[in-house]
C-alpha cells in the first residue's frame, strides 16, 4: 500500500476547504454505503461529528454497526426516500466508503457538490468541477477520517467517536489481516 503523507496531507487541505464551502451553503448529509458495515457507518457519523451542519445518514445499517451506534448513542439517521428525506438546502453531499454511485443506493441529484471520501482501489465516479474525490490506499476509510478529524477537529475526536473509527478500522481490516503498521498508528 502506498502511504504518500505529503499526498494525504494535500487531500485533507482540500477536504477541509470542500466541507467549510460546502456547510456555509447548507446542510451537508454524510452518505455511508448501501452496504451499511462498520466501516462506512463509523466514517459517516465520526465525520459528520466535525460540523453541525453535517449530519449521517443513509438507507442501511448492518447488525454490527447498528449495535455500536446504539451503545454509543451516536447519531445516525436512516433514510428510505433518498433526498426527499434530506433538508431542501443542501450545500453539498458527502459519501463515505462507496467506490461508485451504485453502492449509495440512492441518486445523488444533479448541482449538488459531492466529495467522494474511499478506500478501494478502484473507483467509479465522474467528478465534475465542484467535486472533489478524497482516495487513499488504506485497509479502511475510517483511517482517512480519523487522519483528517485529527488534523482539523481534534476536539470531535470524543470517546464514542474513537470507538466508531476503531470499530471500522476493526471490521475493515479483518481484524488487522488486512492491514499495516500505519493502521496501527
Amino acid at each position: 500500500m502506498s502511504h504518500d503523507i505529503s499526498a494525504l496531507s494535500e487531500q485533507m487541505l482540500a477536504l477541509d476547504s470542500w466541507i467549510k464551502t460546502a456547510c456555509s451553503k447548507g446542510a451537508v448529509p454524510v452518505l455511508a454505503g448501501i452496504n451499511g458495515d462498520m466501516d462506512t457507518i463509523g466514517s459517516a457519523i465520526s465525520l459528520a461529528a466535525a460540523d453541525p451542519n453535517m449530519m449521517a445518514c443513509g438507507i442501511h445499517q448492518n447488525k454490527l454497526a447498528k449495535k455500536v451506534t446504539e451503545k454509543t448513542a451516536a447519531p445516525f439517521r436512516k433514510i428510505n426516500n433518498g433526498f426527499a428525506d434530506l433538508p431542501s438546502l443542501v450545500g453539498g453531499v458527502i459519501i463515505v466508503d462507496a467506490a461508485s454511485p451504485g453502492q449509495v443506493g440512492m441518486e445523488v441529484p444533479d448541482g449538488i457538490p459531492k466529495c467522494i471520501i474511499d478506500h478501494h482501489a478502484t473507483i467509479d465516479w465522474h467528478i465534475n468541477t465542484d467535486d472533489l474525490l478524497v482516495k487513499y490506499e488504506v485497509a479502511a476509510t475510517t483511517e482517512i477520517i480519523t487522519h483528517y478529524l485529527n488534523e482539523y477537529h481534534p476536539k470531535s475526536l470524543t470517546e464514542p467517536v474513537r470507538k466508531l473509527l476503531l470499530a471500522g478500522l476493526i471490521a475493515d481490516s479483518g481484524r488487522f489481516k488486512h492491514s499495516n503498521n500505519n493502521s496501527f498508528k
